[in-house]
């Protein structure tokens, strides 16, 4: 068979497509019906001297993707055929014979390979003799050989051992890579086996350190020697020109370990990292730098080099790398005093100037297209480049030292001016120092306070003299520093001056040839009005709107929300301004958005400028706002929206639902029927979740603003402005429509209920059915939340009425008030919104205060039983016992419930902590009695406390009066419950105290778990506390 195989691999090399593709197909059926012949035949061959290397290398390959399909279910490749156990055994043993005769370096890593992969899924239980194999190879004197076994043990601790077999071979292992690179060993080995150390690192960081003590001891007697032994590899010299790209990667795998040290070990390290790791890499920068600047900046001359994972290392990566490495250094004490020196200092900014200059691959791909450009001036860029590693480190050492640092930049930037560097490329340099200048200023508007004034004259001259640099990276460096320096020192600069500055940005923002330049101009701009947000005119909005204009075109990636935030800076001077007879903010704002409306965080920010638009816009000016806004978006919606149309839909919904959320009441004559003539049919036919679900935000604002205009409205077949509703709703309620979708459906229910119930007549009650038949399936739950409101609504103003509603409801056998009452219980305690929450607490108050024999014999999900059987359970015996839980009363669940919102309460909170002697009931003496005396207190008028509760609770003025009590003021920050919430349990539980003193003592005794036992106990103090004060 071997020679069939032979041929069959020599096939699959054809240049011929059908020749290849026959021969690939055989070897699929092979794998099928003669697996365990294939692997073997596949085996000799690779094995075999007497083919050639390429014909061996082949059938290694082939073997590897035969064994991924049939060895074990654990691969992903797996088809269900496995090789029987004898054959794997022979393949197991016939891989390493492999290795251990002369191969060439292709053939044996991937033998290497294929083995690792066998060893993930077959090591140790299958193949206990691995690691004593791999270690023999190790120890040997053969080159190659070393080589296979780092990348076995490589890709073994990346992929296939668990902490557990790390913590078994860890010892020998790293005692085993000590010794080789201790050894005359070649350079591109002692990379690979400081690779292997990096991944075994790894375990470590994964680790819990408290419960591996072994390891732990492990750690410290050996992370001062492996520092050692890394800066000593670190510090290899580069002897002849072709072991440059060798070198360069031990280096790389060097900083990488370092990085791995400090991160997992920096308390091990803390005591000599300064002397021997970092030292050691701030004299490699300070040479690799300069090799960076010159093959970079100067000559493009890049030289790449591949490690065993075949990404690129290189010098630009090991000055990367090394950056990065400083900036994690930037907690050790020693590094910070050496940096603080005036020498250090200097240095340290003239490296990062080096390595922050924009080289000539970026100069080429951001001359080309400026989008990448924007992305890596808004930070949002994906890619990690020297540039942005040398910022990081100078922005690490500012956090620390900002003062000397800035002034440092300050007095370099001024001095590289002056400077007569290479024409051509000198102006590097001095973007790198503005970007940089820049960046300390932009991180905090007080690091501008930093800087030396005798040297702010000397710094805005030479912002404005590069203003006007033939270079563009230059130009819009310049206008970006201008306006970060003008926010920054706004108290140290006069308005005449920030206004000379101001309007050169704003017409070169516009004027500009450059997309480069004006993209900055932009930004600049915003940073500008920041600080300057009044006093602007209409021909300043207009100059951005210009800007903006200018660039839409190209504008793509992140470039989008930047014209968007520009514009939003451009509404802020003045809203009013954009209904100007030739204003094109609003056209231009959907016209941004539009380009890729499926961009979430680009229709997120036009949508927030659009809201901030329609609030500030006065109300005699709304229906000329509806005038130019509703046309746009109504005339390019389609009725009947196709996939690709449907991004721009959702969008269009979502701003008319802005639109219309802040309108005056009632809304401008007509608005309904035009908008509804065309978004009635995408709403009743369209299926898309976002749609549905602005949609339900649509058609609620409507009613809650107009209700009258929506009920009289009629479509061109008749259809009214109610049918519309209904039909919306009953679509939505429909269980094959996804609870997402139907989201926000609770809310049109609610206000339809509001405001047309009178005119429902019967199908008030089919509607109210239907919701509460939806909600016996819902399983999210904020969609619980939603269709809850609709009776939490209605239970604040006739919970009696609620009630006898419910009851009457079949629902599969069981009263809605059965099901209403399990789901709302059931999901309370996740419930989200201060509102929501407020409001669902004084619903379930009132069915509580109604004392319904029906409610109350209700039996729902109590305490979970906590079995203690004496044993550890594994996970699937655990999975095979059901949860179980006690069962209580409804009207105890509410309670209960109620006692877990009390206890997220400040005021409880303190009260808690605040030394009361909580007392169990074993420790109380009479314990009925206790009660009764804590809670013979006199009357107040609850359901009057109540209805001034309910009054609030829908109201919108949400402002509290400040009396100056600081526990108060908690309730509107942090964690905890807000004060509607608080008022309402307090008057809830202080009426219990009052009147159903001996009720809650029964729920105490039969139903309290110990964690409620004391909540209300601390809440008796509280309220006698009260009371007698």
């Amino acid at each position: 068979m071997d020679q069939e195989v032979v041929t069959i691999l020599s096939a699959t090399q054809s240049p011929d497509h059908g020749i290849r593709t026959a021969a690939e197909q055989n070897i699929k059926t092979l794998q099928e019906t003669g697996a365990d012949r294939l692997v073997q035949s596949l085996l000799r061959v690779a094995a075999s001297s007497d083919y050639d290397i390429s014909t061996r290398q082949s059938s290694v390959l082939t073997l590897k993707f035969t064994v991924l399909r049939t060895w074990s279910i654990q691969f992903d490749e797996f088809t269900g055929h496995a090789l029987d156990q004898e054959v794997k055994a022979q393949i197991r043993a016939g891989l390493f014979m492999i290795l251990t005769q002369s191969c060439e370096s292709k053939l044996g890593s991937s033998v290497a390979s294929l083995i690792s992969r066998i060893a993930t899924v077959d090591f140790p239980d299958e193949w206990p003799g691995l690691f004593d194999n791999v270690m023999a190879l190790l120890r040997s004197n053969d080159r190659e050989s070393v080589r296979n076994a780092l990348i076995i043990f490589k890709e073994l601790l990346d992929d296939g051992l668990t902490y557990d077999q790390f913590t078994y071979v860890a010892a020998p292992v790293f005692d085993a890579l000590r010794k080789l690179l201790a050894s005359s060993i070649d350079v591109k080995t002692k990379a690979s086996a400081i690779d292997t150390v990096k991944s075994a690192l790894n375990f470590f960081d994964q680790s819990d350190r408290q419960e591996s003590n072994n390891m732990t001891a492990f750690i410290k007697n050996s992370v001062d020697i492996w520092s050692d032994i890394i800066a000593a590899n670190f510090k290899t010299p580069i002897m002849e020109e072709q072991e440059q790209h060798d070198v360069v990667k031990l280096k790389i795998s060097c900083i990488r370990v370092m990085q791995a040290l400090n991160s997992v070990f920096q308390d091990e390290t803390a005591a000599y990292a300064f002397e021997k790791l970092f030292l050691t890499v701030w004299s490699d920068i300070s040479v690799f730098a300069e090799v960076y600047a010159r093959y970079y900046t100067n000559y493009g001359m890049e030289t790449y080099v591949y490690g065993p994972d075949e990404y690129p290392r290189d010098i630009k990566l090991l000055v990367t790398e090394e950056f990065e490495y400083m900036r994690q250094s930037q907690t050790d004490r020693q590094v910070l005093a050496f940096l603080k020196t005036p020498e250090n200092m200097n240095k340290l900014v003239f490296l990062c100037i080096s390595g922050a200059q924009i080289n000539l691959e970026d100069e080429s791909e951001w001359t080309d297209d400026g989008n990448v450009f924007v992305a890596e001036e808004l930070s949002l860029s994906t890619n990690f480049s020297c540039r942005t590693a040398a910022s990081d480190f100078l922005l690490s050492v500012c956090e620390h030292m900002c003062r000397p640092l800035a002034r440092e930049l300050q007095r370099v930037t001024i001095e590289l001016d002056g400077s007569t560097s290479d024409a051509k490329n000198g102006w590097r340099l001095m973007e790198s120092a503005m970007f940089l200048l820049e960046s300390v200023l932009a991180e905090d508007t007080e690091n501008g306070k930093a800087l030396a004034k005798d040297g702010l004259d000397e710094l805005f001259a030479i912002v404005s003299k590069k203003s006007s640099d033939e270079n563009v990276f230059l130009r819009a460096r310049s206008y970006v520093l201008c306006a970060t320096l003008l926010r920054n020192l706004k108290e140290s600069i006069s308005t005449e001056t920030a206004n000379k500055f101001f309007g050169a940005t704003l017409r070169a923002a516009s004027g500009d040839s450059s997309f480069v330049v004006r993209a900055d101009c932009l930004l600049a701009c915003q940073r500008f009005l920041s600080a300057y947000p009044h006093k602007h005119s209409k021909s300043t909005q207009d100059s951005i709107v210009q800007a903006v204009v200018s660039l839409i075109h190209d504008a793509s990636d992140e470039t989008p929300s930047l014209l968007i935030d520009s514009l939003e800076c451009a509404i802020k001077i003045g809203p009013d301004l954009t209904l100007g007879a030739n204003s094109q903010v609003i056209q231009i704002l959907f016209q941004i958005a539009a380009k890729d409306a499926s961009n979430v965080q680009l229709s997120s920010d036009a949508v927030e400028a659009f809201k901030y638009l329609a609030e500030h816009i006065e109300a005699v000016h709304y229906q000329a706002f509806c005038e130019i806004t509703v046309p746009p978006l109504i005339s390019n919606m389609s009725a009947a929206p196709t996939e690709s149309e449907m991004p721009f839909t959702a969008l269009a919904v979502n701003l008319l639902s802005v639109l219309i959320d802040h309108a005056p009441s009632p809304l401008p004559s007509g608005l309904v029927g035009f908008v509804l003539s065309k978004l009635a049919s995408v709403l009743l036919n369209c299926d898309d979740m976002q749609v549905l679900q602005f949609g339900s935000e649509f058609l609620t604002h409507i009613i809650q603003h107009d209700a009258a205009q929506l009920r009289d409205w009629r479509s061109a077949e008749g259809v009214s402005g109610i049918d519309l509703i209904l039909n919306f709703i009953a679509k939505l309620l429909d269980p094959n429509v996804d609870e997402s979708s139907a989201m926000c459906i609770g809310d049109v229910v609610t206000e339809t209920v509001d405001k047309y119930g009178r005119n429902l007549g019967d199908m008030l009650g089919k509607l109210l059915s239907a919701v509460a038949q939806r909600l016996q399936t819902a399983t999210r739950p904020t969609f619980v939340q939603n269709l809850i409101l609709v009776f939490a609504h209605m239970a604040t103003i006739d919970p009696q009425g609620v009630v006898e509603f419910l009851v009457s409801v079949d629902l599969s056998g069981s009263n809605g008030l059965v099901t209403v009452l399990d789901m709302w219980l059931d999901n309370l305690d996740v419930f989200r919104g201060d509102k929501e929450i407020s409001l669902n607490i004084l619903a379930l108050g009132k069915l509580y205060l109604l004392h319904d024999a029906r409610i109350e014999s209700i039996m729902l999900k109590g305490d979970l039983i906590v079995e203690n059987t004496g044993r550890i359970l594994t996970r699937l015996q655990a999975k095979s016992r059901p949860l179980r839980y006690t069962s209580v009363p409804a009207h105890v669940k509410i309670v209960k419930l109620f006692l877990k919102e009390l206890s997220y309460d400040p005021k409880f909170i303190e009260m808690s902590h605040g030394g009361l002697n909580t007392m169990t009931g074993e420790e109380k003496g009479d314990e009925g009695a206790e009660w009764e005396d804590v809670f013979n207190s006199p009357e107040d008028d609850f359901d009057a406390d109540i209805k001034q509760l309910a009054d609030r609770s829908n109201s919108d003025d949400d402002s509290d009066i400040d009396d100056g009590n600081d526990l108060e003021r908690r309730f509107d920050d942090g964690p905890g419950i807000d004060r509607k919430t608080s008022d309402t349990l307090s008057s809830f539980f202080n009426s219990l105290c009052q009147n159903e003193s001996k009720r809650l003592l029964q729920m105490y005794q039969s139903y309290f778990n110990a964690t409620e036992k004391s909540s209300i106990e601390i809440f008796q103090r509280m309220y006698s506390t009260s009371n007698s004060a």
